[in-house]
């Protein structure tokens, strides 16, 4: 087997789990897990989730009171983990919530605060987060961000960048336009049959480009056979509205993103329970291609 690196992600250093957890959902808040506060419920699902192989971690949001609890966790296996950090999601003190922003200085200013909170020297991944539209990009370039997630990786601040955002032609006329280390976007039954994406992937893996799945479990709108509708974020800017006649489960989902091309996954959970269901259906399941049913359901 060669050892040559797969992706530029890869040639710096950063080799990411198959599949990965993202916090935005169990850190803003406990949900129906009764007696637990915010933290208390964030570090059960954190240990949980080191104990079952998943070693990457996803700060989509600028979260405060997490920092403390995701530095705790790292704090003696800090090697042994990689993490992304978003930088466009700045949080308002006064408001007491998260705000998407395209101000250099407020994003300087949060970008500093987590490393300052999370005690580390540099993030795995400085991600931009999501971009709308071309509007949207071109105002990033303009205020200076684009040049800023280049001086974090220069200064070491960061091993790898990239971009993150919802529609694969977007997203294939950024990485043309500057070098990124790696993309995150929805990858799954509903935005894999997309000629956009297929191309998109391509063009990732011409350029060595690693490729981050999200919104992959679709919200787990999948795993009933019940009528459901799939936001138009979630597939690639169509709605849909579908009924299986058997339901899908989490292992074909995710084997059907990472054979399409993801280098890893990243899903969100509420609870621990969902987090061990997940994980499990994915390590019994994996490398079984039988997704081709729900293949010719979204191909249709």
């Amino acid at each position: 087997m060669s050892n040559l690196p797969r992706n530029r992600l890869e040639a710096n250093g950063v080799y990411l789990s198959q599949i990965g957890l993202g916090i935005e959902h169990f850190a803003r808040g406990v949900r129906k897990v009764k007696h637990l506060t915010k933290e208390e419920h964030s570090k059960h699902i954190l240990k949980d989730a080191f104990k079952l192989g998943v070693t990457h971690y996803d700060l989509v949001f600028n979260l405060p009171y997490f920092f403390d609890v995701f530095r705790e966790f790292m704090s003696d296996k800090r090697e042994k983990v990689t993490f992304t950090a978003h930088l466009g999601n700045v949080y308002d003190f006064e408001k007491d919530r998260n705000m998407l922003s395209r101000n250099l200085k407020h994003i300087e200013r949060s970008f500093d605060g987590m490393m300052e909170q999370l005690d580390v020297d540099s993030v795995d991944i400085a991600l931009m987060q999501y971009v709308r539209n071309i509007e949207d990009y071109e105002k990033i370039k303009k205020n200076g961000i684009i040049e800023y997630l280049h001086h974090l990786k220069e200064d070491g601040r960061a091993k790898t960048i990239g971009v993150s955002g919802h529609t694969p032609l977007l997203l294939s006329k950024i990485i043309d336009d500057g070098e990124y280390d790696v993309i995150m976007f929805p990858l799954n039954f509903a935005t894999g049959y997309l000629e956009t994406t297929k191309n998109l992937i391509n063009k990732c893996k011409e350029q060595q480009i690693a490729v981050i799945g999200i919104k992959t479990l679709l919200k787990g709108k999948l795993f009933t056979t019940k009528k459901t509708d799939l936001a138009a974020y979630y597939s690639g800017g169509r709605r849909y509205s579908l009924k299986l006649s058997e339901s899908a489960t989490p292992s074909q989902c995710i084997n059907y993103a990472l054979d399409f091309g993801a280098d890893t996954i990243v899903f969100g959970v509420k609870t621990v329970e969902e987090l061990v269901e997940n994980v499990h259906s994915f390590t019994s399941g994996k490398g079984l291609n039988n997704y081709q049913e729900l293949v010719k359901l979204f191909d249709k």
